[in-house]
Order: C-alpha cells, then sequence, then structure tokens
C-alpha cells in the first residue's frame, strides 16, 4: 500500500503468517500469528481463526499469510526517503494485543492493505 494513500484513521490489515494451532478443538479454533515491526522486534498475537482471516481452517498445514486488522494512528518521519514509511497502528478495536498487552506497533506501511469490509 502506497503510504501517501493512507490517512490517520484507516482501517487497514496488517500482514502477519500464521504459524501454529494453538487450539484446533475450540471453535473457531485458536491460532498464533507473527509479524516484525520496523524495530525488527517479532510479535506473536494468539486468537480465534476469523479474526486472522475467514480463510484460516484447522485442518490446514501452517505456515502461511494472515493478516490483523487495525487503524492507523499517526505516521512517522523517515529521515532517508529511500526508506519505506513507517506507520502506527493499533489492534485495539479487534481486542487483539500481543501476550504483553501490546495494542500499538510500529510498522512499514509495506505491511498494510486495505481492510475489507467488517
Amino acid at each position: 500500500m502506497d503510504g501517501q494513500a493512507l490517512r490517520i484513521g484507516d482501517h487497514v490489515e496488517l500482514a502477519c503468517e500464521a504459524i501454529e494451532w494453538v487450539d484446533r478443538t475450540s471453535f473457531p479454533a485458536v491460532v498464533r500469528v507473527v509479524f516484525t515491526d520496523a524495530k525488527g522486534h517479532a510479535w506473536s498475537l494468539v486468537d480465534k481463526a476469523p479474526i486472522f482471516g475467514s480463510d484460516l481452517d484447522p485442518e490446514l498445514a501452517l505456515p502461511r499469510p494472515a493478516a490483523v486488522r487495525c487503524v492507523v494512528k499517526e505516521f512517522r518521519d523517515v529521515p532517508d526517503a529511500s526508506v519505506v514509511p513507517l506507520a502506527l497502528v493499533s489492534t485495539e478495536p479487534e481486542g487483539v494485543a500481543a501476550e504483553d498487552g501490546t495494542a500499538l506497533f510500529l510498522v512499514s506501511v509495506d505491511l498494510l492493505h486495505p481492510a475489507a469490509p467488517g
């Protein structure tokens, strides 16, 4: 997604990767997804599979692409124009957070895609 096209308040999907079924027997199944922020920190989020994509089925092998809905809170200046712009996003509207409670993440806008309706 072009960082210039994003605005504060936009609902977007943050690309991540589903890596582990935490509980295949519950309905809906629970899955762990991961992504890396702009500072190189790897984050893990655990929640019901539909939170991370409608095509995540517990019968499917992992890893596979996933996404979490979030809201753009602000942009961060990048001194080098050749570097991809950064955005601070919140997963709070979806009720999703990292295990330590973090719900604000500084990420490259390359990881953001228009949110599907819903």
